[in-house]
């Protein structure tokens, strides 16, 4: 399936998301990523769960760490549910992170699932000569971000904050894979957002030293290394950090417009509750080496409703960190 890379509106225009017969997955990252390849994995199965076997088509609609296209389904106006947005994890965490920007609000979209809940990991290429955590915390590297209201900018940028770190931030990028290209180019050193199945993938392992470990506790699955909570000694830091590093329990979330009827969100969840339970989805995301780590649409809202009633003066200490 060939990449798209058209804006909702152009879309619209060109009556391929109006069709009643075609479900879209809008992906607010570039072709290539993690957040890309699932929504393609979903696409090729999903159709299958729902009334009338409507073809699923994805679109890459990459911008500001997937805000943008975040923002679009937030304004979509139409009812029937066929419009579906693949975006970051820490867009549930805005309200805490950046309360001023009001171009998604968590509460009033509509989340059909996540796709993973597992780890996100800090990276540097070997040609960097970096071998430990606490090297790279010193090391002044740069660190590429799709955008600051993604989980790549606001992981390191709590790093930072919390370990009183010697690295740079670079934001600006349209997706994961091009953040790897500059690593491998040599003009960034680092990454820290990146998953266990991202890690796995054309021998990352072998190029790239895993330095630690983000999430709220450690995997079972993914590779073994320093557990970065583990490191922070103040009580208040680590509460704060937590809250951040909590996107990744809720990693690749499906949602949709807050327009869409009651009764058309529960289909859609459904629709995934049985897809990720097919066998045969299953084994396709086992051959393209894809770990589900799925939640229910449900669990997803309930997860994103205790993180924002977090004591306010840790909400406020996680929205410092990451400025």
């Amino acid at each position: 399936m060939k990449p798209l890379s058209l804006s909702l509106a152009l879309v619209l225009s060109m009556g391929l998301a109006a069709k009643a017969d075609t479900l879209s997955i809008q992906v607010g990252y570039a072709p290539g990523g993690s957040f890309d390849l699932v929504s393609r994995l979903v696409a090729d199965h999903l159709g299958a769960f729902l009334t009338g076997n409507p073809e699923v088509i994805v679109e890459n609609v990459p911008g500001a760490g997937s805000l943008k296209v975040a923002k679009m389904i937030m304004a979509d106006p139409s009812t029937e549910g066929m419009v579906l947005g693949s975006v970051n994890s820490a867009l549930a965490l805005l309200p805490v992170l950046d309360p001023e920007n009001t171009d998604f609000d968590p509460t009033k979209a509509h989340y059909i699932a996540t796709m993973s809940t597992e780890s996100s990991y800090c990276i540097t290429p070997l040609a960097t000569g970096i071998k430990t955590f606490d090297e790279f915390l010193q090391s002044g590297a740069k660190v590429g971000a799709t955008g600051k209201a993604s989980s790549t900018y606001t992981y390191p940028a709590a790093i930072k904050a919390a370990f009183g770190a010697n690295i740079e931030i670079v934001t600006g990028f349209e997706g994961s894979a091009e953040i790897d290209l500059s690593m491998e180019r040599g003009d960034l050193q680092g990454r820290c957002g990146i998953s266990a199945a991202n890690l796995v993938e054309a021998d990352m392992l072998t190029r790239y030293v895993v330095l630690g470990e983000i999430g709220t506790a450690p995997s079972a699955i993914g590779p073994k290394t320093e557990f970065i909570l583990d490191k922070v000694r103040d009580p208040a830091s680590k509460a704060a950090l937590k809250l951040i590093f909590a996107a990744a329990d809720i990693h690749h979330p499906i949602i949709v417009a807050p327009a869409t009827p009651p009764e058309r969100v529960a289909e859609l969840r459904a629709a995934f509750d049985a897809m990720v339970a097919d066998q045969g989805f299953q084994d396709d995301a086992n051959a393209r080496g894809y770990l589900i780590g799925y939640r229910t649409g449900t669990d997803v809202e309930a997860v994103i409703a205790g993180l924002l009633a977090t004591d306010p003066a840790i909400k406020e200490l996680a929205r410092q960190m990451v400025q």
